[in-house]
């Protein structure tokens, strides 16, 4: 098979290069022609895979974190019949790793062996606008966190960027109206923050969707209410825990579809890619992606 494996060495830390090198020698012993692309800058990761896709290559992978992958899934799928043509594959070499870790892939030597034996499940995608996305889309504080953590940062301390980034978000973020319309319901509420999730964790390994499977056709929806900064502190560890689906300040559900109209423009995060909006429609893609995995 024609593999083309696109690496971001501005992803996490130095196992990225090191599990690169480990990869290429792998692939290339089981026979397969194996080509590298290199990053330099923010767009090339998606540049890259939608020329391979267009152009036919089998397996488009990418060696990075969650960011990176964002990037080869929205390539992929800009390119014509991109998802049904090439399958995708992922080395986790990220800070945060976190769609690997719903994979039950998070360590490379896991994720490796998958991609050298081949193994394909089809997994679901979230439409947001023209954007497409395979793990979470949040906004609120966690979307500042993001915005307050820079690639010097991660690959310098790791996941202790986001504690960093997170404690100047929660004490500065002021909280946002929404309308929250689904399956014919609405809410609305001030939120602290909210999440669209395919996958489970978020953030670094933070189990915001305890129940998210990627595969089941659903995303799964949390939204924090706004309250009291100690209220807010006194929830954060059971939303890393996956606690809190019952608390009586978490509205949490699953949907096909669900749009999101705020108050004012916001910062969302989505797979580690930063936007602005007022409002926002996801819609959920079943089974959309041939994506090379360990089987659930």
């Amino acid at each position: 098979m024609r593999i083309v494996l696109i690496a971001n060495p501005a992803s996490g830390t130095a196992q990225g290069s090191d599990a690169l090198g480990e990869v290429q020698q792998r692939l290339r012993s089981a026979g397969h022609d194996v080509h590298v692309r290199e990053t330099a800058a923010k767009g090339d990761a998606e540049r890259f895979a939608r020329d391979s896709a267009a152009a036919g290559i089998d397996i488009v992978v990418a060696v990075g974190g969650d960011g990176t992958l964002n990037e080869v899934v929205n390539g992929v799928a800009s390119a014509p019949d991109g998802l049904e043509r090439c399958a995708i594959g992922l080395i986790p070499a990220g800070t945060g790793n976190d769609f690997a870790r719903t994979l039950g892939m998070a360590e490379p030597d896991v994720a490796l062996a998958a991609l050298a034996a081949g193994h394909e499940r089809r997994v679901d995608l979230v439409s947001l606008g023209d954007r497409v996305f395979l793990n979470a889309s949040a906004g609120g504080f966690t979307a500042e966190t993001s915005a307050n953590v820079s690639s010097e940062m991660k690959q310098a301390v790791g996941t202790l960027a986001y504690l960093i980034g997170g404690a100047r978000a929660v004490l500065e973020y002021e909280p946002v109206g929404v309308r929250v319309e689904w399956e014919g319901r609405t809410l609305e509420a001030d939120l602290q923050l909210f999440a669209i999730c395919n996958g489970a964790y978020i953030g670094g390994g933070h189990q915001l969707a305890p129940t998210a499977r990627p595969d089941d056709g659903l995303m799964e929806v949390c939204l924090v209410r706004a309250t009291s900064t100690l209220d807010l502190l006194a929830l954060l560890p059971r939303l890393s825990s996956g606690d809190h689906v019952d608390d009586d300040d978490v509205a949490y559900f699953r949907t096909r579809a669900v749009t999101l109209s705020f108050s004012r423009t916001i910062k969302i995060n989505t797979d580690g890619e930063v936007l602005e909006a007022a409002r926002c429609e996801y819609v959920m893609r079943p089974g959309a992606v041939r994506l090379i995995a360990p089987a659930p």
